[in-house]
């Protein structure tokens, strides 16, 4: 059998075709992932800089106090923290909100933003990420190598003469699959590493899931190779099939899938939303006074002033801000957990797409999957009241904030942010399992092979 390998791998390099087309995708694999990595750093860094400007705020803040100058409640941020395979996902955290500003002000309704300005046709048709350009073309270059592997030389007249020269010609296909399957993984491996080592935040166990997770894919598409290079039929068949098979994995079955999720967990309307938000926010404008003495009313050791109207219009504001948002955080929830469900039910139901599966995991190994991301919502949400409690009674007072009140003042902890769904192990089985299956009807076809 080491002849057999030996052999494959002298026809397999000396091949100026296989060689161009091992070129060809390494080029667009390395500028992938010199594009993610590159990408990773700059977010990683923009949050390091964030944090920063955050800590020089705040010291300038307690010197302000010491020197007794008016002060007002600081603004911090709420970030997303990504995880060792930001590379994977870079593009999900520019599409979602990993970085959320806590205000006085509503949030939800509030217009003025420091969100950068885009075009969405750019966006839409922009760069991959390097997860998506990895499943989306690896399956391309296992045509590419496998075609023609056997159907070639039937077509050629002589298979006869290679059947005839050893008692098990599988033996011959499983070799030459095998050196391909290697030859490809050494490409996305190589491309990976690169794109990983690129990254700041580099995490070993995220880095041999990652490659665990495309030797699997890599495997049912082997599979699939070999089950379609053991029919009886022409190169261009072959060739033909497994570029169905292509297109029915990689864009048939996610469309059927996203199709029964929003059935199962309809979407909330965005419009709908909009219009409740606007009615909410209109009753509360003419509630204001009234929500202003109601709010003293329940907080007796803020002493309250003798004409409100006197006080800042900032201040005023403040309780009607805090039922706007008591009430419009609940419709905003309802679109992640709606969301979330559908993540629940599409990867549960990935394996029926390898490239499906790959891409909801390399979600997961990022850190921006849906689960994490309602949970950061969550988190949010309840710093935001924790630190509105700290600071709302001491601007209602009208008293001046000390520089221990800054030092005190509550932080945001992430603490650890759950992924959802079953781990990337059991993503690994399935995939095996399925391009097991695979090669055991590959199997049951090497009666084929001994034909002309």
């Amino acid at each position: 059998m080491s002849l057999l390998f030996k052999a494959e791998f002298l026809r397999f390099s000396r091949n100026p075709l296989n060689l161009r087309v091992l070129a060809a995708f390494s080029v667009l694999f390395c500028a992938g992932a010199i594009w993610a990595g590159v990408s990773a750093g700059a977010f990683r860094d923009r949050l390091v800089q964030r944090q920063q400007s955050w800590l020089q705020a705040v010291e300038k803040l307690q010197n302000a106090a010491d020197s007794g100058a008016v002060q007002a409640a600081p603004e911090p941020w709420a970030d997303l923290p990504a995880l060792g395979g930001l590379v994977l996902s870079v593009r999900q955290f520019d599409l979602l909100n990993p970085e959320i500003r806590i205000l006085t002000r509503s949030r939800y309704t509030d217009g003025r933003n420091s969100d950068q300005v885009y075009n969405p046709l750019l966006l839409e048709w922009g760069v991959p990420d390097f997860a998506t350009l990895l499943v989306l073309l690896l399956p391309l270059m296992v045509v590419g190598l496998c075609y023609g592997l056997v159907q070639e030389d039937r077509e050629q007249g002589c298979w006869r003469l290679v059947c005839a020269q050893t008692a098990r010609p599988w033996r011959l296909v499983f070799a030459a699959l095998t050196v391909r399957f290697i030859a490809v993984l050494a490409v996305a491996a190589l491309a990976s590493l690169l794109a990983f080592a690129l990254d700041s935040g580099i995490d070993i166990r995220t880095v041999l899931v990652w490659l665990c997770l495309i030797a699997a894919f890599l495997s049912c598409w082997i599979a699939v190779s070999a089950l379609l290079l053991l029919l009886p039929v022409s190169a261009a068949a072959a060739a033909l099939g497994m570029l169905g098979v292509w297109l029915i994995t990689t864009f048939g079955v996610p469309a059927a899938l996203s199709w029964a999720a929003n059935s199962q967990q309809p979407m909330p309307s965005r419009l709908t939303a909009i219009v409740a938000i606007r009615a909410i926010d209109a009753e509360i404008a003419g509630q204001r006074d009234t929500l202003l003495a109601a709010w003293y009313q329940q907080h007796p050791g803020v002493n309250a002033p003798a004409d409100p109207k006197a006080l800042p219009r900032q201040l005023t504001s403040l309780p009607a801000n805090l039922e706007l948002d008591r009430r419009v955080r609940s419709l905003q929830r309802q679109f992640d957990a709606v969301r979330q469900a559908q993540f629940e039910l599409m990867r549960r139901y990935a394996f029926l797409s390898p490239a499906l599966a790959v891409l909801l995991n390399a979600d997961q190994l990022a850190g921006i999957d849906a689960t994490r991301y309602a949970a950061f919502v969550d988190a949010v949400n309840r710093f935001e009241d924790q630190w509105r409690d700290y600071f709302v009674p001491r601007l209602m007072g009208g008293g001046k904030l000390t520089a221990d009140d800054y030092r005190a003042m509550p932080a945001f902890d992430p603490g650890a942010l759950a992924s959802g769904g079953e781990n990337s192990l059991g993503i690994v089985i399935k995939l095996l399992t399925t391009a097991f299956a695979g090669l055991l009807l590959a199997a049951g076809l090497r009666k084929y092979l001994s034909r002309p």
